[in-house]
């Protein structure tokens, strides 16, 4: 009896314990608080686990937090595509990921706080190009040379023209997002009024609407006296904001700014005031702000998302504008107030003949991996799957047949009623942007998908995409100076009074006032470290340039 209870107890034994390492090895298991996401939009897939003989890594990425999630989507460090990420990443790397939030609204603080006390996540990143470039510099982060040649294929054939702008002195600091889109600013006018006061647009050999400066102002001036919308108030044909100094003037300045006088160090190291003819597109400006043909108030419109303006555009009180080539504000507002209204994008011809525009380097946020991250390796094999079209198209549009379907070589969103979107988990991908990465805008070019929008956000959206193909014409590129600080800039740059600032007090200043002024702004800007910094500058811009042969 004694020795049959003695086989008893170790046949229970040894049961306890096979159905011990079973559970602990089912492939079905997942990392602790990370529940496997899915490959499908139906939630079930059986991903290949990494091999059980292999240690997994730990890996820290970080995302923006926006403050934007609800409790039915998750937190930005928890929910649905966190999961996906998991599972079609990381599972079949033997990787456990861990998102780390990163305040949007302080992300440069904190990623310095983070830096400094050597804390931060594995992957981080920001737009801030210099805080990302200095930290290599200061010997803060791992050099990704031999990382991206051994598992970044995707990276090296995907990412090759945003690669050299992360590089110092032949070494890869960063990984810059390669930006799709890189044209800043249009012009636009309403179409209805000049067919009404008898003008015609016409189109130039590349099939965009055009116009010379001085049938510009010839119309400018004429709408003066009109009320085309029967608004009943002032009209001020060109509607201008004060929010970021009035930049969004530029492709007015531009028409006046001679190419032919421009050398290639004259475009990367000089500040834009100082470039030839700019100074007469401000003065044009002046001129116009004198006339009252500019809002005599529109200074104080600080607001960036400039509600003085957009009143003045969807109320009917203004003809023209420059803005961002995406501006859609008070063009939505007019149109639903005003469905006849039209507006088109338009080409303001350079009056030295040749256009000029500025457009952005074809960068987005710089990616680093932080010396302290223990699992470089990791961190680069992810980097690379983000580099994947594959990836970015599933995190930008979701699943085929759930999310989107293609037509025409375009991923078109399937129109569910708000209750049927709530029954089909991962439809809302809040954080997927933040996720994506390496990529800023849409890599494949798909034209602006026009479901899911009203009939006004539609029309707009045919508009931004003539916009959207004005907008880097005649650009020249930010140069890339790879995030070198020169000793004058190190020196003075905190102290120098911004040009840009006076943009706003140029175009009111009084007409016999410009030029003072004017020459004033740019005089006290040379002498405060400006001309140190140009000289620093030039001589820095001819050592890069001779580094290239």
């Amino acid at each position: 009896m004694k020795k049959y209870l003695s086989v008893l107890l170790i046949a229970i034994l040894m049961v306890s314990l096979f159905v011990g390492c079973s559970k602990n090895n089912s492939p079905s298991s997942t990392s602790a608080n990370k529940p496997a996401g899915t490959t499908s939009g139906d939630l079930k897939t059986n991903a290949p686990q990494a091999s059980d003989n292999k240690k997994r890594v730990d890996l820290r990425v970080s995302i923006y937090d926006r403050g934007n999630t609800t409790s039915e989507y998750g937190s930005v460090t928890d929910n649905y595509w966190t999961h996906w990420m998991q599972e079609t990443f990381g599972d079949k790397n033997g990787i456990d990921l861990e998102y780390v939030a990163i305040p949007r609204a302080e992300e440069s603080s904190k990623l310095n706080t983070l830096m400094a006390s050597d804390s931060a996540p594995d992957i981080i990143f920001s737009y801030d190009s210099n805080m990302i470039m200095k930290y290599g510099r200061d010997g803060g982060l791992t050099i990704l040379d031999d990382l991206i040649h051994k598992f970044g294929p995707n990276i090296i054939k995907n990412l090759s023209d945003s690669l050299p702008h992360g590089s110092y002195e032949g070494q890869q600091f960063a990984i810059p997002a390669l930006r799709s889109k890189v044209g800043r600013y249009a012009d636009f006018i309403r179409k209805d009024w000049i067919d009404r006061m008898g003008y015609q647009l016409e189109t130039n050999t590349d099939g965009y609407y055009h116009m010379s400066v001085e049938d510009f102002k010839k119309i400018l001036y004429d709408a003066k006296d009109m009320d085309p919308d029967k608004s009943g108030m002032e009209i001020f044909p060109l509607a201008v904001a004060g929010a970021y100094n009035a930049t969004q003037t530029k492709p007015i300045i531009f028409a006046f700014v001679d190419r032919s006088k421009m050398t290639d160090e004259m475009s990367a190291c000089y500040p834009q005031m100082l470039w030839p003819g700019f100074k007469e597109g401000v003065r044009f400006l002046n001129k116009l702000y004198n006339d009252k043909i500019i809002d005599p108030d529109f200074m104080v419109d600080t607001d960036t998302s400039y509600p003085s303006m957009a009143a003045m555009i969807s109320t009917g009180r203004s003809l023209a504008f420059s803005q961002d080539d995406f501006y859609k504000n008070g063009i939505i507002a007019l149109y639903e107030a005003n469905p006849n209204a039209e507006i088109t994008a338009f080409q303001l011809d350079n009056i030295h003949g040749k256009q000029v525009g500025t457009v952005y380097a074809p960068t987005g946020m710089y990616i680093a991996v932080p010396k302290t991250c223990k699992n470089p390796e990791a961190a680069m094999k992810y980097l690379n799957f983000l580099a994947d079209y594959d990836t970015y198209k599933t995190l930008e549009y979701g699943f085929e047949g759930t999310h989107y379907n293609m037509a025409d070589d375009v991923p078109k969103p399937i129109e569910y009623s708000d209750e049927d979107k709530a029954k089909i988990k991962g439809y809302d991908r809040t954080t997927c942007g933040d996720m994506e990465l390496v990529f800023n805008g849409n890599p494949f070019g798909y034209p602006p998908t026009l479901t899911d929008n009203t009939d006004s956000e539609k029309k707009w959206l045919d508009l931004n995409i003539n916009a959207v193909k004005l907008s880097p014409v005649g650009g020249i590129p930010e140069y890339n100076f790879r995030g070198i600080i020169t000793k004058a800039q190190d020196q003075y740059e905190g102290f120098l009074p911004n040009l840009e600032e006076q943009l706003p007090s140029l175009i009111s200043a009084p007409s016999n006032q410009f030029d003072t002024m004017y020459d004033d702004v740019v005089n006290e800007y040379l002498k405060a470290g400006g001309q140190e910094i140009l000289d620093d500058r030039i001589e820095l811009y001819h050592k890069l340039e001779s580094d290239k042969d």
